[in-house]
């Protein structure tokens, strides 16, 4: 048996068994203990979820050769998402908590519906996020695919590594919801973590006294280069720093944990894993370029190639032992597995809720949508689609029209025409922007949010207006 069997084997069991053991532990039948656990989760549990949700493939994969091809404004970028995500989920994401008790919220555009009392609307948004959130889920399929296809003995071809992964998300998401899901999240997390600081450290051993130097010498130490410009800081900095409003998956496990204590208990851990697995991963793509640039590895990388960047990690690997190939190909997987079968379980919830599904029908139609949008997300990775980083900069990018709606809907500027005027267009002309091509004066990913904001703001003055004179 290979290294990469015998670990895969052992991952397989962990994980089956840590989902047998959830499925013991639901609440058969109840859709609530189903989709959000009851709100009963401790604060460690609750911030393994979210961490595991957060940091994807795209972590070890496309943070890793980003930093690779740009150097330290990598970074600055991935500083600039976790720096503010602990700033949202300390001041709104406590807010969001307090109201998702009050109100008994399940899903997030249950909050959207509630506040702003347009029904159809909230169907419109759910489709759109679902629609949005494919790219970003077949990514994860695409980044443990790839590295599990280069393992130096006994990898997989493609389509068996993006098949495995699939089933590991049905496994995990079927078996008792979010329960199992979180706590294959908090194994799976730990996987991440141990397995990337072996790797680091591996590197790092192997660096020469004039690796550093190197780097410098390359640009590769200053946050701005001919790569890494101001615009493209803020294409990929401006999605990604409301990545914990706008996207459902993760806005969703802000109403898991069971009591005050334990969100803050999950701030606080989370901010310690996200500061290491970021600078874990980023150190890892730098340290591959200078152990290139001191000739000490070649790894054959076309930097004019965004989509090759993708293949830094694979290329390491070859240089590692099996075993430690094998463990870090384990832990893309377990990080890829852990976004997916978050985003199709938020997913899942949002059409039992917020479409028109008879009450006792909704677990039913939460498992249907499961299988059915895992299927989509599968045959999506099988076209391998390309670059990691900008699939996920785009997923978010077509997020951004909801960051006013949820914003509004927490501090309470309820409104039916701003919504529907700004979910109807803005949603609309996010997927135009982003999948078109489109040439604008400031990156698309600016014009989207300034636009989303500007029409919204516009459209709830009109309709104050005309309350004023109405009444």
């Amino acid at each position: 048996m290979s290294e990469l069997a015998a670990v895969l084997a052992g991952y397989l069991l962990l994980v089956g068994l840590t989902a047998l053991w959830s499925r013991l532990r639901t609440r058969t039948g109840d859709p609530v203990d189903y989709f959000i656990a009851s709100r009963g989760l401790s604060g460690l549990v609750s911030a393994m979820t979210y961490a595991a949700t957060t940091y994807s493939a795209f972590m070890m994969v496309g943070l890793v050769g980003l930093s690779y091809a740009v150097g330290v404004g990598a970074l600055c970028f991935e500083l600039a998402y976790l720096v503010s995500t602990v700033a949202i989920l300390s001041t709104l994401g406590a807010r969001v908590w307090e109201l998702s008790r009050e109100r008994g919220y399940v899903t997030p555009t249950q909050l959207l519906r509630e506040r702003h009392g347009s029904y159809w609307t909230t169907v419109f948004v759910v489709f759109m996020t679902a629609l949005a959130l494919i790219p970003y889920s077949a990514v994860q399929m695409v980044g443990p695919a790839v590295i599990l296809s280069g393992v130096s003995r006994g990898s997989l071809d493609y389509r068996t590594a993006v098949t495995l992964a699939a089933a590991v998300v049905l496994l995990t998401t079927l078996a008792a919801g979010i329960r199992s899901v979180a706590w294959t999240d908090a194994v799976q997390g730990a996987i991440m973590l141990s397995s990337a600081t072996a790797f680091v450290l591996w590197l790092a051993l192997r660096a020469p006294p004039g690796t550093a130097e190197a780097l410098g010498d390359a640009g590769l130490l200053s946050p701005l280069n001919e790569l890494w410009t101001p615009r493209v800081f803020m294409a990929y900095t401006t999605p990604w720093i409301f990545f914990a409003v706008t996207n459902p998956q993760v806005f969703q496990r802000l109403y898991l944990p069971r009591s005050r204590r334990d969100y803050a208990r999950m701030v606080a851990y989370f901010s310690v894993f996200g500061l290491a697995y970021t600078v874990i991963s980023v150190s890892v793509g730098l340290l591959a370029r200078g152990l290139e640039l001191t000739g000490t590895m070649a790894l054959g990388i076309d930097l004019r190639s965004r989509a090759d960047w993708n293949r830094v990690t694979q290329q390491l690997m070859v240089y590692a032992h099996p075993v430690l190939s094998s463990l870090v190909a384990i832990s893309i997987l377990a990080a890829a597995t852990s976004t997916v079968n978050s985003i199709i379980l938020t997913l899942s919830s949002m059409f039992a809720y917020d479409v028109p599904v008879p009450e006792r029908a909704r677990l039913a139609a939460g498992k249907v949508v499961v299988v059915a949008f895992t299927l989509v997300v599968y045959a999506f990775a099988l076209t391998r689609p390309a670059f990691v980083v900008d699939l996920a900069v785009a997923s978010s990018t077509l997020l951004l029209p909801l960051l006013p709606l949820y914003l509004s809907s927490v501090y309470g500027l309820s409104g039916r025409i701003p919504y529907a005027v700004t979910a109807l267009t803005c949603l609309p002309l996010s997927v135009y922007l982003t999948m078109g091509g489109v040439e604008v004066l400031v990156p698309r990913e600016v014009l989207v949010l300034l636009l989303s904001l500007g029409l919204y703001a516009a459209a709830l003055l009109v309709e104050r207006h005309r309350r004023q004179r109405w009444f």
